[in-house]
C-alpha cells in the first residue's frame, strides 16, 4: 500500500533527468554486465584512462578507470583473445593505443659500468686475498675479546659482586 502511496504523488507522465539518463544506458549497453569501470572506458574511451582538468579553477580530477582495474580490463582482454579491438557497444576487447609506454620505463645500463668493469679484476683479487686471510682474523677476533676480559681471580670475583 505505501508503494502505491508513493506511486500517485509522483505523476507517470513525469520524467527526471536520471531517468532518461537510465534509460539511454541501458538501451546502449546492458548494465548487468558492465561494471562501472567498463561504462566509462565505452562512454569516454581512451580519455576514461587519464587524469582531467575540470572547472574554471582548473582542478585536476581523478582518471574515471583506475590504473590497476585498467590492467585487469586488459588482462581479460588478452586472455578473451579481444585485445587490439573495443566494441563500445558491447564493451568487449582493449585498443593498444590506450597503453602507456612509458610506464615501462627506459632499460639503462649502470652509470659506472665502464669503472666497474675496469676495477673487476682487481676486486676479485682484493676479495681472494682477505678469504685467505679470513680464520686467522676470526682467530685474533676472538682472542682480543678474551685479553680484554679480566682474569679470574678472587679479588675481581668479590668486584664484581660489589658493583651489582
Amino acid at each position: 500500500q505505501l508503494s502505491s502511496a508513493w506511486s500517485s504523488l509522483k505523476p507517470s507522465h513525469v520524467t527526471t533527468r536520471f531517468d532518461i539518463y537510465t534509460k539511454t544506458i541501458n538501451s546502449i549497453m546492458p548494465r548487468a554486465k558492465m561494471n562501472r569501470s567498463l561504462r566509462a572506458l565505452c562512454e569516454h574511451g581512451g580519455e576514461a584512462l587519464r587524469q582531467r582538468i575540470m572547472g574554471p579553477n582548473g582542478r585536476w580530477r581523478k582518471a574515471l578507470v583506475s590504473k590497476r582495474k585498467a590492467a585487469d580490463l586488459r588482462k581479460k582482454a588478452i586472455r578473451e583473445g579481444t585485445f587490439g579491438t573495443f566494441d563500445s557497444n558491447l564493451g568487449v576487447g582493449w585498443d593498444p593505443k590506450w597503453d602507456n609506454p612509458g610506464s615501462l620505463g627506459k632499460m639503462l645500463p649502470p652509470k659506472n659500468l665502464k669503472r666497474s668493469l675496469e676495477r673487476r679484476e682487481a676486486r676479485a683479487q682484493n676479495i681472494d686475498a682477505k678469504v685467505e686471510k679470513m680464520d686467522e682474523n676470526i682467530d685474533k677476533h676472538y682472542r682480543d675479546i678474551e685479553a680484554k676480559k679480566p682474569e679470574p681471580t678472587f679479588e675481581n670475583y668479590f668486584k664484581s659482586f660489589m658493583r651489582k
